[in-house]
């Protein structure tokens, strides 16, 4: 065993020093203090709401809760073992004591800290903390009680040098890797990134490892030395949005404006896609497929970005289909091919027409006129088919799937379903929507506009007053509904509504 140096410490000097320190453990002192130590991490863990700080507050109070029993076991048993054994009791319950107050300090610290910069602390910082402090603890322990000096043995020893060298090179090498990940800060936990063709959140990063967690579940390892060669992309950035590009075609026969128009319509209501910064469609290019477009949105977080993305490409597909946008690659398409099936049997149409209320005074020949000028719609769940407060000059015939009549705040006020209509004060009155309609499910909507009906009245003269007053039992069973959810709307007379109808469609 290595003597201490004379140079560095005096044995008259070892001596008072080591006296000073039996002293102190022979009294209540260090008993009251990991009494108190152990009562204050209970506290802190109680109110700590951070995983891993509970958690290294749980093996803080372990370690205590050893020092105390070890302690005690010293103060009754003590005297009755011999002297080697009562030393390395004692050396047993000061390293648990050391261990615990140093794992309780590091875990305050690291709550105050997260309090402060509202960033979690890296794992690796907190290990590489820990570590230190316990290996130093050990050494000052060892040799104060026992005189045993680890560090004089490690240095005089070239060969355990070179063996613990060569053993611990790629975990010396993860390391070290992790730290200078710390200082650098490339990412943090919670950041989503892609490390190696890896995408995912950072749930980890320790002491050889970067643990990553995709949307699929998966948890994937990647060494520290691969993260610190590999480029990073981090798609958070202090809470600003994540903007995401994608691409579609469309045919060359189908102007831009139009097309683009049709994207950005198909992007009003998509579920968390954010309407500031607001998303952008641009062409991109002239392919073989078609003209290129590219489509840019933001989403607050990239973990958002793939459902968002699955929602985008579903909205455009019902918003190319009813603008009749071909998406189909040039090569597939057929000359001769059969033309599309009807979204609706003819029978159903023309059953459905017969019921509606509007269109009773006409003959079987003008219904059937009729059914051929109505355009079918598909809609997809959760789409905005109008929107309360616009100006528009449809109407729609439900023909399959249901809907929801809900006022500005989303008050629901009413369904509509299968042989429903709505629109039609809009259409024959020129007033913006009175509600705003959403699909609940996949709906096919039978469309009719307002030239329509302007040859409907220059056949049939007697249909606008009839149209009159059952839009203003309509538009009163509305604003009785709108009035149960909160909301005000004025109730239009039959003889007002009138008016407004012969005006837009220039009636005597």
């Amino acid at each position: 065993m290595a003597r201490d140096s004379p140079c560095l410490d005096s044995p008259g000097r070892g001596e008072h020093a080591r006296g000073v320190l039996m002293t102190f453990l022979q009294s209540h002192l260090s008993l009251s203090l990991g009494a108190m130590l152990m009562l204050w991490v209970l506290g802190v863990r109680a109110l700590s709401a951070d995983p891993q700080s509970r958690k290294d507050l749980s093996t803080a109070l372990g370690f205590l809760l050893a020092f105390l029993v070890l302690h005690q076991a010293d103060s009754e048993a003590g005297p009755l073992l011999l002297p080697q054994a009562r030393q390395m009791l004692r050396v047993a319950w000061m390293l648990t004591l050391c261990f615990g107050a140093i794992r309780a300090v590091l875990s305050f610290s690291v709550i105050l800290l997260t309090l402060r910069s509202r960033t979690p602390i890296p794992k690796i910082l907190r290990d590489v903390l820990d570590v230190s402090l316990s290996v130093l603890a050990v050494l000052v322990i060892l040799k104060t009680q026992l005189e045993i000096d680890l560090t004089s043995l490690l240095a005089t020893s070239a060969l355990v040098s070179v063996v613990l060298g060569l053993a611990m090179q790629d975990t010396l090498g993860n390391l070290f890797a992790g730290l200078s990940l710390q200082l650098e800060r490339p990412y943090q936990v919670g950041d989503w990134v892609t490390i190696k063709e890896v995408t995912g959140r950072v749930v980890q990063i320790a002491w050889r490892a970067t643990r990553i967690e995709t949307p699929r579940g998966e948890s994937i390892t990647l060494p520290n030395n691969v993260c610190s060669k590999e480029a990073v992309k981090n798609y958070s950035r202090g809470g600003q949005p994540v903007a995401v590009d994608l691409y579609v075609h469309a045919p060359y026969e189908r102007a831009p404006n139009e097309v683009k128009a049709v994207v950005l319509e198909a992007l009003e209501h998509v579920p968390l896609l954010l309407r500031e910064p607001a998303p952008t469609c641009r062409v991109w290019g002239y392919e073989e497929a078609g003209i290129r477009y590219q489509v840019r949105y933001s989403v607050e977080e990239f973990g958002q970005a793939e459902w968002v993305t699955e929602e985008v490409y579903t909205r455009l597909w019902y918003g190319f289909r009813r603008e009749g946008i071909d998406l189909t690659h040039p090569k597939a398409r057929q000359p001769f091919a059969s033309a599309p099936a009807p979204e609706l049997p003819e029978e159903v149409i023309a059953e459905m027409l017969r019921q509606v209320d509007l269109f009773q005074v006409l003959k079987e020949e003008e219904r059937a006129r009729l059914r051929r000028e109505m355009v079918p719609k598909r809609f997809a769940k959760g789409e905005h088919v109008i929107e309360q407060g616009d100006e528009a000059d449809t109407f729609y015939l439900v023909g399959r799937g249901e809907l929801s009549v809900r006022t500005r705040a989303g008050v629901e006020v009413s369904r509509l379903t299968r042989g429903d209509y709505f629109g039609e004060m809009s259409l024959l009155t020129g007033e913006p929507r009175t509600a705003t309609v959403v699909a609940l499910t996949d709906v096919v909507l039978l469309e009719l506009e307002r030239p329509v009906f302007a040859r409907l009245f220059d056949a049939h003269p007697e249909l606008a007053p009839k149209l009159s007053g059952m839009l203003a039992q309509r538009r009163t069973q509305l604003q009785a509904a709108m009035a149960a959810s909160g909301e005000s709307l004025e109730v239009t007379e039959e003889h007002h509504i009138l008016g407004l109808l012969k005006n837009i469609f220039r009636l005597n």
